[in-house]
Formats: C-alpha cells, structure tokens, sequence
C-alpha cells in the first residue's frame, strides 16, 4: 500500500471552506463535503443520492440533530458504503453511518452538499427512536419497527425550529455514532493520519467574469486531503514539524499558551472557564471548518492595542472592513498595505513537553482577491457573545503550514505543522 493517498480538495465550491468528493452507495453517487476539524459527523443533502436506488443502504431507527453558530441540521441515520477515489486509489468503508439532512438552517454546509467531520466521536451522537415508535404502535398511530427514514418529523422541526427538536431528541437514549474517518482507520489500520493542505481562507477570485472551472483552476483554491504517512512523502514535507499537543479529543482541543503581536511582548492566553471545561475542554481548538481566527476577548482587545500602537491608520481598515459586512458591500480599499501589518504568533503546549510558535502572516489574516478581484477580507474575530474564553484556530493559521492530524501519537494524538514545499 501507498505510504500517502492524496485526494483534491478546492475552496471555490463553498469559497470559505474546502470541498472534498466522497461516492457513495451501491451507484457511487458524488456528494461534495465541507472538510471540518471541528465536528465529527458525516450528513448530505438527498439531491444527488436517493436512498430508494441504493442496494447497500440499511435504515435505523437513530436521527441526528446538530447546531453550530447560526447552522444546524436535523436528518435520520442510515448506513451504507462510502468510497473515497481520486480516480486512481479507491477505498470502501461498508456500512458506514451518515444522516440525510432532512431539515436545516442557512449556513450550515456553505452551499455543499454537506459536511465530513474528522473529529472525534464525541461529536457524533445519535438518538435511539424505538421507544417513540413503540409509544406510536401502542397508540395505534404507526408501527414499532417504524425507521427514521422516511423522515417524518419535517412539520415538526419547522414548525418548532431545530434547537426544539434537539430537546425532543434529548428524551430518547443517545449513542456514538463511529466518524468516518474513524471507520476507515479501523478498516485501514494502517492509515492513522491524514493532512491537510491549503492554501487560503476565502476563496481567490483575482479577474472579473470568472467561471466556477476557472476559480477551481486557480492554484490557489486548490489543496490536498492526505490519508497516510504525509512525514514520509518527500513531495509534501521535509519530515521536519513542530507537533501541537492535542488535549482532549473532542475538537482537537488545545492548549494555546500565548499570542503575540510581531514587536510586542506575548500575551498569555487566558485558561477556559471552570464552567465550560466539561463541555469544551481546553482554551483553543483547530478548525478546518473555519475561515477565520477568533480570538478570546482579552487577546482581542491586545491585538487591537498593539495595532494601534504600530500605527492608527490601521484599526480604521478593520472597522471600514466590518461596516461593510454589515451592508454587504464589497470591502475594495485602496490604500491597504500589508507590509504596515504585523506577523501573528500562537504559542502551544507541545507534544514533547517545549512550547510550539507558529506563525500567522498578514497575507493570510487580510486575504486578497477574496471572493471578487480587489476585494479585501479580515479574518481576524473577536470571540462571539455567549462563547467561551476560547480561541478557534482556522484557516487563516492552517494555510500557512501543511497541517498532519496524527492520532497514533498519544493518548489524543498531535498536530504536526510543517513548513510547506
């Protein structure tokens, strides 16, 4: 078997997050997925697979119900094969578990398909229905062998919203759902990693009248799903990374130590919340669902300090930036000069037990051409109300090193950041 498989995956599709093309059932349906670190489960829409055309699919009596940031999606579980090919390399997981989303919220997949979550499976729960469809065979209103699918609970989700149905689902026995990825490293025991490899945060669009061929075209918006021994492969790395301790193996949690603003003393990450602890784990977590940098409110507030301190011309980009987002408009400064902004560091808690600095450039916190030629996009957050005091590390750091998820090291596995070649 090959040390590396090597699948493409493309940022213009979603233009915010990378796509990645599974096959599956018995026809080998193409789906395009949303690649995401920070969740676990494997969902699509039904428009390009059919559940009634598939001689591998087995129904259950599980339904899934996920919420995230102003997304969410409700949808039964089913089973069937799941392909990954790249047109030379082909592996199967047989009876691999998916939901078909049934109900959702606006920005849930970024106009994908769906989402391949490759996280853990603490983020992949599902709820056992038998006892509901018993309740409905003793009220003579259905059967007790009833299975989710056919979804039944459409009129209910949009009459109550998808938050409700979460707590409807909650009465019933949950159980982890095995992730894909984690299905297909057991088939292939092998293959304990996979890498990521990107290049931008929002999609890069540098003429006007683009097609969607030519913005897929475009180097830039390319990248590469890694499954395999990425340290060996000489074509990606040098076998030389700086390896990030993952925590907790939930959201690949992490401990960030500090951040730093080029020229400027690090500021020390403030720890998570007593509160939170049970339920988000550590101060930072790295996500390839995100296409941004959001950080804790204290380590906020410094970054706009130091900014301020290098030059006052530069907060007012950010605040012109955020006004427009808010009209949406396109942001097409004239005078934004990256070579006035600083260079971003986080430091983490090693695998090895020594500190690991990364970097983050300015030409991957402000990203050009984004989305049309010109336009500018700052991909730095503060944390969002409600959130905890913790950081989410996306794509703006992501893009920047060749990112290998190890989960052979450890207890919970590393992070290995290597520099690109």
């Amino acid at each position: 078997m090959k040390e590396t498989i090597k699948f493409p995956i493309n940022i213009a599709p979603a233009q915010g997050g990378y796509a990645l093309e599974l096959e599956i059932g018995s026809l080998k349906k193409t789906v395009q997925l949303l690649l995401d670190t920070g969740s676990s489960t494997i969902a699509f829409k039904s428009e390009n697979y059919s559940p009634h055309e598939d001689e591998s699919v087995k129904y259950t009596q599980f339904a899934q119900c996920v919420t995230y940031g102003k997304g969410g999606w409700a949808g039964p579980v089913l089973h069937t094969e799941i392909t990954y090919a790249n047109g030379t390399d082909s592996f199967e997981v047989s009876q691999a578990p998916f939901a078909i989303v049934s109900n959702i919220q606006a920005q849930s997949f970024l106009g994908l398909d769906g989402i391949l979550g490759l996280a853990y499976h603490h983020l992949n729960q599902a709820h056992n229905l038998s006892d509901y469809y018993k309740d409905k065979a003793k009220n003579k209103i259905g059967s007790a062998d009833e299975k989710t699918y056919a979804w039944t609970f459409t009129d209910q989700v949009n009459k109550s919203g998808i938050p409700a149905f979460k707590k409807f689902l909650n009465k019933y026995p949950e159980k982890d759902i095995t992730p894909i990825f984690t299905a297909f490293e057991q088939k292939y025991s092998s293959l304990h990693q996979f890498a990521l490899l990107t290049h931008r945060s929002i999609v890069y669009v540098p003429n006007e009248n683009m097609t969607e061929e030519q913005k897929e075209n475009e180097p830039l918006n390319q990248g590469l799903f890694i499954i395999g021994d990425t340290e060996q492969d000489k074509d990606l790395c040098n076998g030389l990374t700086q390896d990030v301790k993952v925590l907790h193996d939930a959201y690949y949690n992490t401990n960030l130590i500090s951040f730093q603003v080029e020229g400027f003393e690090a500021m020390p990450a403030p720890l998570l919340e007593e509160s939170y602890q049970h339920s988000f784990f550590t101060n930072s977590i790295i996500d390839s669902g995100s296409s941004y940098l959001m950080l804790q409110k204290q380590l906020y507030q410094y970054f706009i300090g130091s900014l301020n301190q290098i030059n006052s011309k530069l907060e007012p980009f950010i605040d012109a930036f955020n006004q427009t987002m808010k009209t949406g408009e396109p942001y097409i400064p004239t005078d934004l000069d990256l070579n006035d902004w600083p260079s971003l560091y986080f430091t983490f808690e090693g695998a090895n037990g020594k500190p690991v600095k990364l970097c983050c450039q300015p030409d991957h916190y402000w990203q050009l051409h984004a989305g049309m030629p010109n336009r500018a996009f700052f991909t730095v957050l503060r944390q969002i109300t409600k959130w905890p005091d913790q950081s989410v590390i996306g794509l703006p750091l992501m893009s920047s090193y060749l990112c290998i998820f190890d989960r052979s090291a450890g207890k919970e596995g590393v992070i290995k950041f290597a520099n690109k070649i």
